[in-house]
């Protein structure tokens, strides 16, 4: 059984999130970059807790625990109002990659979202290369809905990209 929970993330969580944010290797295949000290993180920290904040389809960014340990980071974006679209994300310290803790954080992100009828459609990205990431949306029941070639550049990383869907709303 994991024990994990998902809690609102605030500007104090920003000392036990940098270990994540600080390795390479642990942001790879997202769109964050790596920070060098604790300065220009928390300054990160600060714009990222008020994009989108009390949006009706924003959920997050929750911290990711174990216990009692803050071991990731997730969230859903709100991309469209309108079309009531939300992009699912999430990033977890590569310490604990493989024991199936970032599907169980997805899980419970998914269900709060789900509680939301504004909320249709939960879109999701995923590095090709990143069979990890792709294989926990599809066993959500994430649909895959496209690939772009080449669709995914950051450092000396050149990957193609899957787009991901699930449709809440039958």
């Amino acid at each position: 059984m994991f024990d994990i929970n998902l809690q609102p993330t605030n500007i104090i969580h920003a000392p036990a999130l940098f270990p994540i944010f600080s390795n390479a290797e642990n942001v790879q295949f997202t769109n964050f970059k790596t920070f060098q000290d604790m300065k220009s993180f928390t300054l990160f920290m600060e714009r990222f807790l008020a994009i989108e904040k009390g949006s009706p389809l924003q959920y997050g960014p929750f911290s990711i625990y174990q216990n009692e340990t803050i071991i990731g980071l997730c969230g859903l974006q709100q991309i469209d109002l309108a079309k009531g679209k939300s992009e699912l994300w999430y990033l977890l310290h590569k310490d604990y990659w493989g024991k199936g803790l970032a599907k169980e954080a997805v899980k419970i992100l998914l269900a709060k979202g789900q509680q939301n009828s504004r909320l249709q459609t939960i879109y999701a990205e995923a590095v090709s290369s990143n069979a990890a990431s792709w294989r926990i949306l599809e066993s959500l029941g994430f649909t895959k809905t496209g690939e772009k070639a080449d669709g995914f550049t950051k450092d000396e990383i050149k990957a193609d990209i899957s787009y991901y869907s699930m449709d809440l709303q039958g």
